[in-house]
């Protein structure tokens, strides 16, 4: 049997309510000739288990769902002798269930044990060199040294870095605090607290192992990396030098928990990573209350450059900060264009905008059929020339319905969607990133638009409507990373005519990005 077998079994009444009206409309629109057409059967299955199939046979309700589906016969083959008998077994023997009705790979992962602690103490050991290969590039050396200034003499203390999307943020404040900590005077009675903000989760994480990775190569002294996001919830506030990566959701949720005042009284120097990709009132009331609680403290926010004069969302963050630094030429003077600039030092990529043909019409049927096969047709384009490609979708479903489309025209792909199991999204993405691998296409919805490294990148999909200036940077900038930043001399940008028409509206991208 199979997964797919188990879900045959289903009504079809189950099978909507596994997906849903809109992925089941998607559906329709891409693989029906009218939308009045029944979906064939074999593509509503493969549908339910590409959105459901891993978490469904985890749950033991999903899978009481399966086996109370299954003909009695079947049940009796297995030993049982009645279905109630069957649901007891497997409730928590999920091992047998899983050989018994052969579930494909596909759908069965071992959760890896989360090893991970509150805090953990970096340790650098001399001599000792873990490859890390990070180091500042001329025009981040330029803002580091300019921030040190202002930090050390106090001249500001309340400052917002742009630099363009791809051009090395992270790395310019890893830097930055790493010079902070190896100069802060040993022997004095308080020691460095450092605060890193972020949105999500993820880019917690990933920051914090950036970090740890950094502090091992150039760090001179313990330091305590400390998380509190997700489940880790707890503070440690003892006086040790310490760097806490913390999202703004827990924080915001917590700030008038006395553990968290303490907290933030104690931090020396705050900073805000990927402040684009966060609502500015939000990290305002964080920001606000730190300032109440350390008038002294350090205050750094990252964010993108902004492409037009007049983006008001980029005012907006401007006003919660006091200093405005961006990245300047040998000279120290201002540049007109920051991305001409990087794109001639092969630090950005350039990029060629191609837009996919697809017109909307009176039909929605007509539109997603022409856009798939626009999509289709680049797809098997990029493969023959060994280049690969993220599609961002327009919605989780219509990242399901694409999936499915692309692997039954030969395309191979993977699926990356809310409730793809993050073990599946570290092997899809290191199976992209790996030349040796025949997989170049992920199809995925929202998840990889923001922070998250992408290795080995040539090209980007942009299906999903584009409402803003902040959306299309944290998007676009998934293809901006050049040669010396570990991307490409030159990336291409697929675009649908409706978002293409946007990017002109919004004046978001200079002449040289769009080639005009």
């Amino acid at each position: 049997m199979s997964l797919i077998k188990l879900i045959k079994g289903l009504s079809g009444t189950e099978k909507t309510e596994l997906l849903g009206s809109e992925t089941e409309r998607i559906l329709r629109y891409t693989f029906t000739d009218k939308d009045t057409d029944a979906l064939p059967k074999e593509i509503v299955n493969l549908a339910v288990a590409n959105s459901k199939g891993a978490k469904m046979i985890r749950e033991h309700k999903a899978r009481t769902q399966l086996i109370e589906s299954l003909k009695i016969d079947k049940i009796k083959s297995l030993g049982f002798e009645n279905y109630k008998d069957a649901i007891k077994c497997y409730k928590n023997n999920f091992a047998q269930f899983v050989t018994d009705f052969e579930i494909e790979n596909d759908f069965v992962y071992e959760k890896p044990a989360d090893e991970r602690t509150n805090s953990e103490y970096i340790i650098p050991v001399y001599g000792e060199s873990n490859g890390s290969s990070a180091f500042p590039h001329p025009y981040q050396l330029r803002l580091k040294d300019e921030l040190n200034y202002l930090f050390r003499t106090r001249r500001h203390s309340n400052i917002l870095i742009t630099m363009p999307t791809g051009a090395g943020k992270t790395i310019l404040a890893m830097e930055v605090i790493i010079d902070l900590l190896r100069s802060f005077k040993v022997g004095e009675n308080k020691k460095l607290q450092i605060g890193w903000f972020v949105e999500k989760q993820e880019l917690c994480e990933q920051s914090l192992q950036s970090f740890q990775k950094l502090w091992k190569q150039k760090g001179d002294r313990k330091v305590i990396c400390q998380r509190y996001f997700d489940k880790f919830n707890e503070l440690n506030n003892s006086n040790e030098n310490r760097i806490t990566f913390a999202t703004f959701t827990l924080l915001t949720s917590r700030l008038a928990q006395p553990e968290v005042k303490k907290f933030l009284q104690g931090i020396d120097v705050l900073v805000i990573d990927e402040a684009h990709a966060s609502n500015a009132y939000t990290y305002k009331e964080v920001l606000d209350t730190y300032e109440e609680y350390s008038p002294q403290g350090l205050r750094l926010g990252l964010t993108a450059t902004p492409y037009r004069n007049d983006d008001d969302e980029f005012q907006t963050l401007r006003d919660v900060f006091r200093t405005y630094l961006e990245i300047k030429d040998e000279n120290g003077k201002e540049l007109e264009s920051p991305i001409d600039y990087l794109v001639k030092g092969e630090y950005l990529s350039s990029v060629q905008i191609q837009v996919l043909n697809a017109e909307r019409g009176n039909s929605n049927s007509d539109y997603y059929k022409q856009l798939h096969t626009a999509v289709k047709e680049e797809c098997l384009n990029l493969i023959s020339k060994k280049e690969n490609t993220i599609i961002f979708a327009q919605s989780r479903s219509h990242a399901i319905a694409l999936n499915i489309y692309l692997k039954r025209e030969g395309i191979e792909n993977e699926l990356i969607i809310g409730n793809t199991p993050p073990i599946l999204r570290k092997n899809y993405l290191q199976r992209f990133g790996d030349s040796e691998e025949t997989l170049s296409v992920l199809v995925n919805h929202q998840i990889l638009s923001t922070g998250i490294d992408v290795p080995g990148l040539n090209s980007i999909m942009v299906l999903s409507k584009i409402e803003s200036p902040t959306l299309a940077l944290q998007v676009i900038g998934r293809a901006m990373r050049g040669e010396k930043n570990g991307g490409n001399p030159s990336n291409t940008l697929y675009l649908t005519k409706d978002n293409h028409n946007r990017l002109k509206e919004f004046k978001l991208l200079e002449n040289i990005v769009l080639n005009r």
